[in-house]
């Protein structure tokens, strides 16, 4: 579910509370993209619903829908499912780059957790990667995006539960880097994937060092 937010209505507008400044910002939101979302007040409501498995597309395909609107329209696109300002083009848009669909929650830092918001839209569980070292909590951070990349492709055919593996290479295609497919895949970092069907979310553990078995010389 998004909004399509500008300063002349387009062909129908439908009425929602905006999230407010400070949710946005919580989740990522930049300082300019709150300035442009202040000066359009207008808001068009673009909600689709599917089955599992076209989840991924479906998302793909509404989300350059709508920044395809704002760009026309000089708008401002708002994924109303975490909530955040959607600030990449439409053209940009790619699956296999996994920061673009959801946020890494730190207000857990301080209990070792790391938590997503986001994936729901998936019908993915959201992420509790617990023993996080707060010290390293960016290594932490880029083994979540190569996780989530890896999730994203394989979901729903592969159940996520279970013991796995998470390759350099996933974690640059969860970054965004553009030199992701010729990154090595040698390198990776053991994980445990349990599911917590009463809170409904996965719990994830690292097993490994990312430092020194993902990063190290």
């Amino acid at each position: 579910m998004y909004a399509v937010v500008t300063a002349a209505p387009l062909e129908s507008e439908d009425l929602i509370p905006p999230p407010s400044p400070e949710l946005l910002r919580r989740y990522g939101t930049s300082e300019p993209a709150l300035e442009r979302l202040r000066t359009r007040q207008h808001q068009l409501l673009l909600m689709r619903t599917c089955h599992v498995e076209d989840a991924a597309f479906t998302q793909r395909d509404v989300r350059v829908e709508a920044l395809r609107l704002a760009e026309e329209h000089d708008g401002v696109v708002i994924d109303l499912a975490i909530p955040r300002v959607v600030e990449e083009r439409a053209d940009a848009v790619s699956l296999a780059h996994a920061t673009q669909w959801y946020v890494a929650d730190y207000a857990h830092l301080d209990a070792g957790e790391l938590r997503t918001v986001g994936l729901t839209s998936f019908g993915l569980p959201e992420i509790h990667l617990q023993g996080v070292d707060r010290g390293q909590h960016a290594m932490y951070g880029a083994v979540l995006a190569g996780l989530v990349h890896r999730l994203i492709a394989e979901w729903p055919a592969n159940d996520p539960v279970g013991e796995a593996t998470v390759t350099l290479r996933d974690i640059a295609y969860g970054l965004g880097d553009p030199s992701a497919a010729e990154t090595p895949k040698d390198r990776a970092v053991a994980i445990r994937i349990d599911y917590d069907a009463q809170e409904n979310h996965l719990v994830v553990r690292v097993l490994d060092d990312p430092a020194t078995t993902l990063f190290a010389p």
